[in-house]
């Protein structure tokens, strides 16, 4: 009884090891989706605001950018976050004393695309998802939207934020279109994160981790 107490352990370290070697690897298929920020130059109104950040509808989050005044020829190197409120690209008040402008049609050379200068999203993929819950409500996430448990979220490694997927589950057959908000999952053999109210939407509360199928039906915003 002693002998098999004692070497317990390292047999459950065994299989772990055996399990976590052995984890299921990401597909993906299809022609690649384009993403609107593929563009390398975008011409936009320009105004400013009371802002500590620059903002814009046109591009992917956290873009970097070159803002150029074709009649001066005055420019500007800023980084830009993603806003649905904001039409054209809106500049802190302080880069106002640069162009000397209220407000011009500018020409933007886009630098970086998003973070990781992702300028296209694969059509579909395969994969093992997970949930996260309630114990992030209210938690900002990492494209900045506060996390609701009961939306229909999703994280993932690197496809851009404001992506739609329609994600199916391969064990019976349930969809749910869900928008990517925030990074991960980290964990080995898992590609998708999905909020508690998407999981529930597809059955999988019980289960913990499923295999799915996502078809991209935007990639990013």
């Amino acid at each position: 009884m002693g002998f098999r107490f004692r070497y317990l352990p390292l047999i459950v370290g065994l299989i772990f090891l055996t399990l976590t070697s052995c984890a299921p690897k990401v597909s993906y298929k299809g022609k690649k989706v384009l993403h609107k920020c593929s563009k390398r130059v975008v011409y936009t109104k320009v105004y400013f605001c009371n802002t500590k950040y620059a903002y814009s509808n046109k591009f992917q989050h956290l873009s970097k950018i070159r803002v150029v005044d074709p009649s001066t020829g005055k420019k500007l190197t800023i980084g830009v976050r993603h806003s649905e409120y904001v039409k054209g690209l809106c500049l802190p008040r302080k880069y106002k004393r640069i162009f000397k402008k209220n407000s011009f049609t500018a020409k933007v050379y886009i630098l970086r695309c998003g973070q990781r200068n992702l300028r296209y999203c694969p059509a579909e993929f395969r994969g093992y998802a997970s949930w996260y819950g309630k114990e992030f409500a209210g938690r900002r996430t990492a494209s900045g939207k506060i996390f609701n448990p009961y939306g229909y979220y999703a994280a993932h490694r690197y496809l851009p934020f404001g992506t739609l997927l329609e994600v199916k589950n391969l064990k019976n057959g349930q969809k749910v279109i869900v928008e990517v908000v925030d990074r991960g999952p980290f964990v080995k053999g898992r590609h998708l994160d999905l909020s508690y109210g998407a999981a529930k939407k597809l059955g999988m509360i019980r289960d913990g981790v499923i295999p799915f199928k996502a078809r991209v039906l935007r990639c990013g915003k």
